[in-house]
Formats: C-alpha cells, structure tokens, sequence
C-alpha cells in the first residue's frame, strides 16, 4: 500500500483469500512501473525512489520496494503486473527469490504483455509455502484478516484523497 501511495495512486483495492495466506492482491491506479525496472523490483536494497546521493536529504516516501518486496519474493509466489500511462500494454512479471523468474517452465524471464489498465497490481500467493513452521505461528484466517483490516484502516483514516477497499475472495 505504501508504494500505491507513493505512486500517488487515488484508489488501492485489497483482495484477501484465507487472511492473506492463500492470496493477497494489491490493485493500484498509480503511475506504475517502468518495463525496465521490472528487471531489478525485487532485487535487495534496489529502489527507483532516489536518483543521486542529494535525495537521501529530502526523502517524501513511505519506503523502499527492494526490502518488502525482496523478502516477499522469498517467502511466497509474487507476481507484478503494471503499466503505466505512456505503456501500449501492460506487463506481467514473476519473481523468485528476490530474481525474475518464467510464469511457466520452458519460457524466458522477461515480462510478458498483458492486457491491464494503468497501475500495479502486487499478487501474493501461497505466502510461506517454503516455511512450514511460519505458517503454522500464524492465527487462523479470520484473525489475519482482522489484521490486515486494521491496518488497511489505518492508512485509510490518514491517507487524504485515497479510497481504499478490501474484499474477501469470493465474497
């Protein structure tokens, strides 16, 4: 959600399945990413956010994607599709390990085309698949998505001018 702000999206859309275990899918209507940038989104320690050193002096953002979503890419199956106003399409990228990755066996890495209205959509599945003793010290569904409630809340009632909506799947 950070980054949707940051990308001064004006609605941000969360769809949760199994409190976020199973799914957890953020929809912007920000500027989106850059095709080029895809390469490096969820490298460590990567950020478009600052441009030369000075930057460091006057930062106005929530964070850095090469932290979150380098970690995310570790733990769960993390994928990216973004277009952004001058993109004739969108583009779909798949990530693993902080490294992009083919969306099936046999195919490059690169980010394929896509159909897709200008934004990012980040798309979390299967969180912790790799880390069975996480997933087992997490609560049970209903209480995660309490979580991910309350803080969805809390950026709503201090983020002027950005509609936020949460859904569970299927609901």
């Amino acid at each position: 959600m950070e980054n949707s702000i940051d990308a001064k999206a004006t609605s941000i859309e969360i769809l949760v399945k199994e409190g976020g275990m199973k799914l957890l899918q953020i929809t912007d209507n920000g500027s989106g990413i850059q095709k080029e940038d895809l390469s490096i989104l969820c490298e460590r320690f990567t950020t478009s956010k600052l441009t030369n050193y000075e930057d460091l002096n006057s930062i106005a953002t929530y964070g850095f994607r090469g932290e979150a979503l380098a970690s995310i890419s570790h733990i769960a199956h993390l994928s990216v599709t973004t277009k952004t106003e001058s993109d004739s399409c969108a583009w779909k990228a798949t990530y693993s390990n902080g490294e992009l990755v083919p969306s099936k066996p046999n195919e490059s890495n690169d980010p394929k085309p896509v159909a897709g209205r200008k934004g990012t959509q980040i798309t979390v599945e299967d969180l912790f698949y790799n880390v069975p003793s996480r997933l087992r010290a997490l609560k049970s569904s209903s209480d995660e998505f309490g979580k991910i409630l309350d803080v969805i809340g809390r950026y709503a009632v201090h983020t002027e001018g950005v509609g936020f909506s949460c859904k569970k799947f299927g609901d």
